[in-house]
């Protein structure tokens, strides 16, 4: 399913489905199992999404949808095999079975798929020396670009999507236990520096740039 189905049927617009995308499959993506579909000026105009990825989206932000989906991948055309020609023909009851046992075997993939999410997010007893945290990249793009840490943030978890280096356990005894997100400082630096390039001036010191909803301040 596309980034617009999937927002029509959950009640989202297709930029906000983009960003959970990105945020929920950035593996997928840039293994080439969800791809992008880019506009004119080469962004990212929408994801389209496999059957078991579509399960697992709607599974995560709107359980109540999931049937929908499903439905949706069950009653597309597949092509059918001689057998399954053979057996339609003789009953209708094949098919029946053969929609029950893809429905199965669909809840079964997003089982292990969700399974497989929950144990790949890599975690760091502490941060590395090479990686920063969002509250490091906003004072350092701050220092370097005057640029405000709310547009950094939105640039970070932007369309252009840089792979975290990793989550890293938070030491202080008040955390208990929780994680932050940290980055490659050489791939926050080319991200910022792509930016600074691209964004066209409006003002003195006002850019405006695709991935950020509004103006910022970059000198």
């Amino acid at each position: 399913m596309s980034s617009s189905q999937l927002g029509q049927l959950l009640g989202y617009e297709k930029k906000e489905v983009n960003r959970k995308v990105l945020a929920m499959f950035e593996a997928e993506i840039d293994g080439g199992i969800i791809s992008p579909s880019l506009d004119a000026r080469g962004y990212v105009d929408e994801y389209h999404l496999p059957e078991v990825e579509s399960n697992m989206f709607a599974a995560k932000w709107n359980i109540q949808h999931l049937r929908k989906v499903t439905e949706y991948f069950v009653s597309a055309p597949k092509p059918m095999t001689q057998l399954e020609m053979i057996a339609g023909m003789a009953s209708s009851m094949v098919e029946v079975e053969r929609k029950q046992v893809e429905q199965a075997k669909a809840l079964e993939d997003i089982t292990s798929k969700v399974a497989r999410l929950e144990t790949s997010d890599k975690v760091l007893s502490s941060c590395p020396v090479n990686a920063e945290g969002i509250t490091s990249i906003c004072a350092r793009m701050n220092i370097k670009y005057s640029i405000p840490a709310w547009a950094v943030k939105e640039i970070v978890r932007g369309s252009y999507g840089i792979r975290p280096a990793g989550n890293v356990q938070n030491q202080h005894e008040s955390a208990k236990g929780s994680t932050y997100v940290v980055w490659w400082v050489s791939d926050i630096t080319s991200l910022f520096k792509r930016i600074a390039g691209e964004s066209e001036r409006v003002t003195a010191t006002l850019v405006t740039h695709p991935t950020v909803s509004k103006r910022f301040k970059l000198i």
